[in-house]
């Protein structure tokens, strides 16, 4: 799946193809030889779930090596727009979604300010009807799930420390909430935004260890 991500994404950019690309055959172990540097950003994710737009919202943070491959963590969590019928409250119940992740990226392309990734995630947290009552938050049908969500981006750099991009990738539930009708298998359109906190890192490290 990561492989026809790649070829989607030279497709589309097929202007850029005589720019410099780097083989997705080389070896991750050289890239652990160079020092890590924190990075972290905010991420959207849009998919579609009984005909509405349904945003989730992600918060990463994690060490870069080489400005070619980043490992980190992350917490997504689901905006409005899902329901589903509870028939103790005979009524239409707000679905939520929230979950952790273990994340990865690997930069295949980059060449004037344009940089394409390939990002991988998987993620485990919990699925649930959420309502108040009385001032009370009730969770319903409270499940857990387990989803794998590979991705193609490509992203431009405003500045030296500012990205924004967007890409596309499929939500697969490798664990899903049996007690919650609504199926989260999703194609996905990402926004993102990123602060290049590597290339801060870079700049001010001797600053900011001799403070």
């Amino acid at each position: 799946m990561l492989r026809i991500f790649c070829l989607l994404s030279f497709s589309a950019q097929s202007h850029l193809m005589c720019s410099q690309v780097y083989p997705l055959g080389d070896s991750l172990k050289h890239h652990f030889q160079y020092a890590p540097k924190p990075t972290f950003y905010w991420t959207s994710y849009n998919s579609f779930m009984t005909g509405r737009r349904i945003g989730i919202q992600s918060l990463k943070a994690g060490l870069n090596f080489n400005k070619r491959l980043t490992l980190g963590v992350g917490y997504h969590w689901m905006g409005r727009g899902v329901e589903e019928y509870l028939p103790q409250k005979g009524k239409m119940v707000p679905l939520k979604m929230r979950y952790a992740s273990l994340f990865g990226e690997f930069v295949f392309y980059n060449k004037n300010n344009w940089i394409g990734t390939l990002p991988v995630q998987l993620g485990c947290g919990r699925s649930f009807l959420h309502w108040k009552e009385e001032g009370e938050n009730v969770k319903w049908k409270e499940g857990i799930v387990i989803l794998y969500e590979p991705s193609i981006s490509i992203e431009y750099k405003f500045s030296p420390w500012i990205a924004v991009g967007m890409g596309y990738g499929y939500r697969i539930m490798l664990k899903n909430n049996r007690a919650i009708d609504q199926n989260f298998y999703a194609p996905l359109y990402v926004f993102k935004a990123r602060i290049l906190f590597e290339e801060l890192w870079e700049r001010y490290q001797d600053r900011i260890l001799t403070d």
